[in-house]
Parts: C-alpha cells; structure tokens; sequence
C-alpha cells in the first residue's frame, strides 16, 4: 500500500508540474530571464545584431561615465499584464541602477500589445521628470513603431534618454547613430526565427523536465529532491566580464516614476 501511494504521489507531482509549467513560462511572451545578460534584451527578435551592438556599447559607456544603467527590453506579448505593474516588478527585480542612487531606467517594449513604458528609477525622477519622457515616447517612438521601425525607434529614444543623463560636465556619451537598419524583410526573418524557436522550446521543455525527473528517480529511487533542482543551482547575473554588451545589475530602486503610450 506504501508502495503505490509513493507511485501515485510521484505521478500526481509529474502532472501538475507539466500543467502549471505552460502558464507560468507564458505570463510574458517570450519568458522573461531571471537576471538580464546585457543592456538589450531583445526578446522579440526586432533589432539586428549591429543596432542591439551599438546600443548596447552606448550604454556601457552611460553606465562607466554616470554610473546610470538603461535597460531595454522587448517582448512580444504581456500576455494581458499591465505594462505599468510588470516593467516596475522587472526593474526592481533586475535591480537596474545602483543601489542608493537608484539611477536606473528600464524601456519595454510589448510589439504585440502596441505599448511600451519608460521606467524611471527614484535618482532620475529630476532629470526625466514623466513629462519628458512622455514626450520623448512620443517623439521617437510612436511615428517609427507604427512605420515598424523597432530598431530605429528604441536606438533614437536611448539616444535621447542617455543625452539627458549625461547632460552634466565630462559626462558626455557618444550616441547611438542607427544608421543604415536591416531592411523590413532581415527584421521580420529574425521575428519569426526567434517565434519559432520560442514555441519548439515550449513543445519540448515540459518532456525534457518529465525525462529529467524520471532520470532522478530513478538513479536515487527518492523522488524530486528538491533544492532548486529545475534551474541547477546556476544562473545568476553576467558581470559583463568578456561580454562587449554585459551588464550587471547595481540594486537600484523605483517608485513608479515614468510614462506609458501606446501606437
């Protein structure tokens, strides 16, 4: 009787674990990453790799020359979260600017939903008071989104954000020139690589996790011991070290402080 009810336990856990896996991964489309690997994080596939390169340099050097830290990130779909509630949860939970100065600002970007919202932590609220940045969303976003220029949108807005921060005395900051972008067609091809790769991964997660699992059982003959096992005790953020885009987040706060649009 002990024997089956550690089988039916086991079995039930199995089962619940591929049913909740699919709703927890698709609160956001894609899955938001625990920790961001870089300035960019170009989670819908809409800037090519030279536009997310020269961001992501510009950034860097905000970061050395003003110790700010401005993170984009994009998605495809908030999946019906409010934009206002996810971007601060994401900014305090990355941990944007640094800690006491809380200088961090966080650009996301749901391509799907048409909306975006500047996060801006509590030491910037001066320099990017919500007004400007409403009217920074406006200016350079809203007319290159709705023309589906992703890239030259965020590339022109970071550029303006980033003048703003640096706008005290040697802290000037090289901007982001976006030059000649990919065609429509280059920018579309990554959009549908990145879905599909997006939707074989949700396909297959929920089969190698049930195969993991079992593999455990049965080489301990315990069950699930727990302990973090599904991320295997790793990840953690990148400290930029031999990443020419790597960014590591400083602890920063926010307080709400920003402005949304849609287009």
């Amino acid at each position: 009787m002990a024997c089956k009810s550690k089988i039916f336990k086991k079995a039930l856990f199995l089962f619940l674990l591929v049913w909740a896996y699919p709703s927890y991964v698709m609160a956001v489309t894609p899955p938001l990453p625990s920790h961001p690997s870089q300035y960019v994080m170009d989670l819908a596939g809409v800037m090519p790799p030279d536009t997310r390169a020269r961001l992501n340099a510009m950034l860097r050097d905000l970061e050395n020359k003003t110790t700010a830290q401005v993170v984009v990130l994009t998605l495809i779909s908030l999946e019906g979260e409010p934009i206002e509630s996810f971007s601060h949860e994401t900014a305090v939970k990355w941990g944007i600017g640094k800690k006491g100065k809380d200088n961090g600002v966080l650009l996301t970007v749901a391509v799907k939903d048409r909306k975006y919202r500047f996060e801006v932590g509590y030491g910037l609220e001066s320099s990017l008071p919500d007004s400007l940045v409403g009217s920074i969303g406006r200016q350079y976003l809203v007319p290159r989104f709705r023309k589906g220029d992703f890239a030259g949108g965020i590339a022109a807005a970071v550029t303006e954000i980033s003048s703003k921060i640096a706008a005290g005395p040697g802290a000037e900051v090289a901007p982001a020139h976006p030059g000649e972008e990919a065609p429509p067609k280059e920018r579309g091809g990554s959009s549908q690589v990145g879905l599909i790769i997006l939707i074989l991964s949700f396909i297959a997660a929920p089969i190698i996790i049930i195969w993991l699992i079992a593999r455990r059982i049965k080489k301990s003959g315990t069950g699930y011991a727990g302990g973090g096992y599904w991320y295997g005790g790793g990840g953690g953020w990148s400290s930029g070290g031999g990443d020419s885009g790597g960014f590591s987040g400083g602890g920063g706060d926010f307080g709400g402080g920003g402005s949304s649009g849609d287009w």
